[in-house]
This record gives structure tokens, sequence and C-alpha cells, in this order.
């Protein structure tokens, strides 16, 4: 990359937000300097970043894969996963979830239907991604109104990087006392004059997990009795929580003078449980699911066990031109298509199937400075046409579009950074139904200030309005939604929801490293679903509506050593994150996560690493009307890893263990947490390889 291309990318990346002048790494003594985001349109060093951001990579992601993406970043400050079950678990950042946190694969949108609805898993696997990028805070500017919350982003390599001549591959196997997993992965990367490839695979095989008590909550136990029906006394594990998943993809780009241009195939299917409660099952010939295959045999009489066989094929492109001469000095094409579908099982028949086709575009031009400011201008286009058909097809066929401008520039002075952004956002969405079209235009703007007191300490503030479109279950839902068990109404005269956000920030990079940030976000006209006290089909109704609301909160880490040697040494890491979400006229939003401290030690020496983590839960009793509060309690983790360098393939045995006090907890985001709590102890050995 040359110099004016490293700049552009500087000034894009950081123009995002300016919530904390941070970028957290896994390990607490990590060169933050090395670390780099690689969300559109290009590479950051995450120094320079002025958006609070998480970054897990090498060996600190392989210890920290989980049986989901959320569950996987489940332990970084300001994050939390909804946990409808191991696989359907979707990262939820600084409270706010689904519509408002976008998912990327390699700087594109994942195109699946996991913001939808918390039962369905998002459409990326982790197990072998060069790095998972986490930005917190609004990111509306470059990745459109869908990003007020954050964004994820999984980086897997499938499109190939310039590099230097010859192979690399890698290979790894794991597997977990809790939910009895057997998982493997491969993956190789080369070479062949100017064409460079990618190839990788991987299967993961989980049974249902272990829970040191009973599935149902005392709660859940005592409500169903009260309304005369027979509880479930299950302990010791959680029916209907296996899963497989298998994909894998392949990849090859063209490396010129400047140029790069690559496409991607990739493949994702995943058959998995969805625990809690069902409905009775009649014995019937079962019916095959997309892959093919037909779902597990139930006995006549039992309840229901509803599962969700998903499938897709994803197709990337990127073109990329560098040194260029004149004004611009980068153009970046990015883009993926994504052909989804899942069908959700009901014992033995097809209860519903939901098709997405999508595409996600965008083109980035990038400028040398001019009078000092230095930036980029791009233009992003969206598709997707949603059907969906059966019992709970809660959302009718619709076809959503948009387009949209934006434009980053940074210029810095002495100590100080300024960025500024704006972008406008066209959104139509058309519908089978007798109901109104959407038409409308969102509009962001966005400033922020970096300063440097000095070469150790650094503050950053950062103002932003954005505005986000309605979607289409929010407008159109009319229907049972039993993944979580409530009758949904939606209403096509919702309109824009803005939100002005102020983030503030100090971060040091001393030998006390700490950050702490906080953070006000003012929602206009806020989209949520509200009870009706009402019922439909033996159903509580929920409306969506539109009230203003505040979300506010803070993350604080402090990391420091408490004995250094050459080659490492023991680092302690204390820290907690709160966020509060209420109405403005009076009463709390729902599933807001409670209070969280974190505290950790890690020891390093040389190819040894080992690692001690607690995490305590507050209760949560700030609840919506109709929510039940949720008791606290504490996770304890340990880890311990060692790599051998052979001088050819490097091994690295890891081995992890979760939950180990063995406490029973329930995740308060999580729309199940009455019927399935987080797993028991587990204990989880791994083996990876490279060449």
């Amino acid at each position: 990359m040359n110099v004016s291309s490293s700049r552009l990318s500087l000034a894009v990346a950081s123009l995002l937000a300016a919530s904390t002048a941070s970028a957290e790494s896994m390990s607490p003594h990590a060169e933050l300097e090395e670390i780099v985001v690689t969300a559109n349109p290009l590479r950051v060093g995450a120094t320079d970043l002025v958006q609070a951001a998480v970054v897990l990579a090498g060996d600190d992601l392989a210890r920290r894969i989980s049986s989901s993406l959320g569950e996987t970043l489940a332990t970084q400050p300001g994050v939390t996963a909804s946990f409808f079950g191991p696989r359907a678990s979707r990262p939820i950042i600084r409270g706010l979830s689904g519509e408002r946190v976008l998912m990327l694969q390699n700087g594109v949108s994942a195109l699946d239907v996991s913001n939808l609805s918390p039962d369905h898993s998002v459409g990326i696997e982790e197990i072998l991604a060069d790095q998972v990028e986490v930005l917190k805070g609004p990111s509306t500017l470059l990745y459109g109104s869908g990003a007020v919350g954050g964004v994820v982003n999984v980086v897997d390599g499938r499109i190939p990087a310039a590099r230097d001549e010859g192979w690399s591959g890698a290979a790894e196997v794991r597997g977990e006392t809790a939910d009895d997993e057997l998982s493997g992965a491969a993956r190789v990367d080369g070479q062949v004059g100017a064409v460079g490839l990618h190839a990788h695979g991987y299967l993961r095989e989980t049974d249902d997990y272990d829970v040191p008590g009973y599935a149902w909550s005392r709660a859940a136990r005592q409500e169903a009795i009260a309304e005369g029906e027979e509880p479930d006394l299950t302990r010791g594990t959680v029916p209907n929580s296996d899963s497989e998943t298998e994909g894998g993809a392949l990849g090859a780009s063209w490396h010129g003078d400047g140029v790069t241009v690559g496409f991607a195939w990739g493949r994702h299917e995943t058959n998995y449980g969805l625990p809690g409660p069902g409905e009775h099952h009649e014995e019937e010939e079962p019916e095959a699911t997309p892959s093919g295959a037909a779902p597990l045999a139930l006995d006549p009489g039992a309840e229901e066990a509803i599962r969700i066989d998903q499938e897709q094929d994803r197709y990337d492109f990127k073109a990329e031109w560098t040194e260029l001469d004149g004004l611009l000095d980068q153009v970046l094409l990015r883009a993926a298509y994504n052909d989804y579908t899942h069908v959700e099982l009901e014992g033995s028949e097809v209860g519903t199937r939901f098709d997405q086709e999508g595409i996600d575009a965008r083109l980035h031009l990038g400028h040398r400075a001019i009078g000092g400011w230095e930036g980029t201008l791009g233009a992003q286009y969206t598709h997707s046409d949603l059907e969906a058909a059966g019992a709970e097809a809660y959302v009718p066929p619709s076809t959503t579009s948009a387009q949209s401008l934006f434009l980053v520039e940074r210029k810095r002075y002495d100590l100080l950074t300024v960025d500024l952004g704006g972008r406008i956002e066209l959104q139509e969405i058309d519908t089978e139904a007798n109901l109104r079209d959407y038409d409308g235009t969102a509009y962001t703007l966005a400033g922020g200030l970096l300063w440097s007191f000095s070469n150790e300490l650094t503050g950053a503030a950062q103002l932003t309005r954005s505005q986000r479109h309605p979607q289409a279950a929010e407008l159109y839902a009319d229907g049972p939604h039993l993944a979580v068990r409530r009758y949904e109404i939606g209403d096509d005269r919702l309109g824009r929801e803005t939100a002005t956000t102020l983030d503030l920030g100090l971060r040091s990079e001393g030998r006390l490293h700490w950050h702490v940030s906080a953070f006000w976000s003012d929602f206009d006209d806020y989209v949520y679903a509200a009870p009706t006290g009402q019922e439909l089909d033996d159903l509580p109704v929920f409306v969506y509506v539109q009230e203003d609301a505040e979300f506010y909160g803070f993350e604080a880490e402090l990391e420091f050593p408490l004995i250094e040697t050459g080659d490492g040494g023991l680092h302690a890491r204390v820290g907690g994150d709160w966020v509060r979400g209420k109405l403005s006229d009076g009463g709390n939003l729902p599933q807001i996560p409670p209070l969280r401290l974190l505290a950790g030690l890690e020891y390093d020496a040389g190819p040894l690493h080992a690692g001690l983590d607690v995490q305590w839960f507050d209760e949560q009793d700030d609840v919506a009307t109709d929510e039940t509060t949720t008791e606290g309690g504490t996770l304890l983790g340990a880890e311990v890893s060692y790599r051998w360098e052979l001088g050819g393939p490097d091994v690295m045995v890891f081995l992890r263990g979760s939950n180990l006090l063995d406490e029973e907890l329930r995740r308060h985001v999580s729309p199940l947490k009455d019927y399935a709590p987080l797993p028991g102890v587990s204990f989880l050995l791994g083996v990876r390889a490279g060449f």
C-alpha cells in the first residue's frame, strides 16, 4: 500500500465515529501498532482509529472461538450476545441489536436474515477467520442506517491479497465436553505467478449441551403450572440444542501493477435445534430439508422439537486500483451476492420457509490531500428480495432497495485531528401485501475531534446525528412469531428513527494501558415492539410503535503488568461495562444487559500462555412491561496453550475451561433465558497446525 493510500485508509476508518481513541486487542500486552482493522475501504492501523474497536486475531482468536459469532465476542467490553441457543447467538453492542448492528463478511454485508429474528443464526463461520473486528457506536457513515449500533466484520481472506511467492496453510481440530463438540477446519493459501489462490473448509457437530440444573427456570415452571400445563423438568441438559455445520470457500485473485481483481464462492450449511417449549407432535412422514436430509424422528406425543435447516451460496467480488495519477489515489469496488434459504422444521413438517436473495455493492474513490483534507467519496447499492411462506411467515414478501452516497474527510493539525462526514441514503420497500410501500431518505452527519495530550494520553469526542429506515418486519409484520412467543403486528406508517449520539473517550498507552468511554444516544421515534395486553392465537400481541428513547452507559478497562520478563510476564486486567435503555416518557426498554465487571490474569513465557478470567453479572431489575427480572452470577474461565516452532509446521495445543464454578446463569438479553441457561462447566481441547 502506498503512502497516500495509507493516509486515505486512516481517514476513512477514523471517520466512522469517534467514541474512544482505542483499539482493544485480546492480549493485554500486545503491541497495538501491529493491530490492523480491515473494514472497508482500506486497512487502518488500530492506534489511529478514533472509534472504539475490538480486534481478535491469531492465537488469541483461536483460543476464543465458540459455537457462534455472538458467543465468540460475548466476553468483550461493550459486547454481549442474544443466545437463542448456542448456534443462534448474534452480537449485541451497547444494548443495541438486530436491525441496528450490521454483520459484515470481508467488509460487505452478510446478507442473511439473522437481523429478522433472534432464532436465525448469522450465516458466517469464524473458525478460520484471519480476524474478527468490532466497531462500537454509530458506523452509519460508511455502512448505512443499519449500523447505528455498530459493526461486526469477519475477515477470512477468501479473496487473496498480494503476497510473496509460496504456499501457506492451517488445520485445526477441537472438541468440547459440555456439548460433545467435534469440529475440524483447514485452509490453504498460495501464489502462482500473478494469481493468488485460497481454499478452506470446516465441519462442526455438537450435541445437546449440559447445564448445572433445570433447563427451565423456576419462573417458567411455575407459570406453566399456573396455566394448567405440564412444565419441562429436564435437568442437566437442554433438549434440542444440538447442531451440525459445514461449509467452505474457494477464491482467486489476479495482481498487476497497482491493480487487484478477485472473486470467491462460499457455501455455508447449518442445521440446529431451537430449545424451549414446542407444540405437540403428530407422527407424519418427514419432509426433505433444503440440503436433502430428513429431520430427526420424534416420538409421537412428545413435545415438538423445532429445528432450522439453513443453507446459502455467497459470491464475492473485489477490484482495487492504486498508484493512480491525478486527484484520485485509490479506487475500490467490492460486491457480494448471497442466495439464502432456511426452513423451520416443526417435528416432521416444514413449518416455515425463508428465501432471500441479496446484493451489496460499494465503490470508494479516495482522493489526495486538498487543502490539507484527505478522505473518500463513496457510493453503495443494496438490494434484497425476501419471501417467507408457512405457519410462521409473519412478514409478507418484500423487496428492499437502497442507494447511498457518502463523504468522509480528515485533517490533521499539530496535536488535533478533525473528522467530518456525511451520508444520504434513499430506501424503498415494496410489498405484495395490500399495505403502504415505504419510500424515504435518511441523512447522517458526524464530526469528531482526536486530541493527543501527550505521547501516551489521547482523548476523543464525537457527535453524530444518524437516521435509520424502518425495516420490513417493523412495517408489515402480522402473524405469530413463535420463536419469541408473541403475535407481532407492524405499522406501515412508521417513519425514520433519528439518533443523536455523543461519545467521549480517554486512553493511555503507557506502562499502564487503560481506556474509558462514556456514550449517550437520544433517539427520536425509536422503533420497538410494545405489548398491548391482548392475545391472538393464544399469544400475547406486540405492536411496533415509535417513541422517544435514551441509551447511555460506559466501558472501561485497565491493563497493567505484575511481573515482567524478557519473553513475557504476568499481566492483570480489570474493567466493566454498563448500559441503560429507557423511554423518554418513562419506562424501560426490553432486553438491556446488566452491569458487568471483568477481571483477568494472563501469563506468557515464550511459547507458553496461560490465563484466568472472571465475569460478574449484576441482577437486572430495570425491566420493561411484561419482562421478568434476571438474577446475576459469576462466570470463571481459564485457558492454557503451548506453541511449538518445529521448523516446518507450527503446532499450538490449547485447553480452555468455561464456567468452572458450574453456576446456573441466564443471560437477560436472551429471549430464551427462562428455557436455556448458559452451558455449565466445560473443557475445550484443540490443536492447530500451520505452515
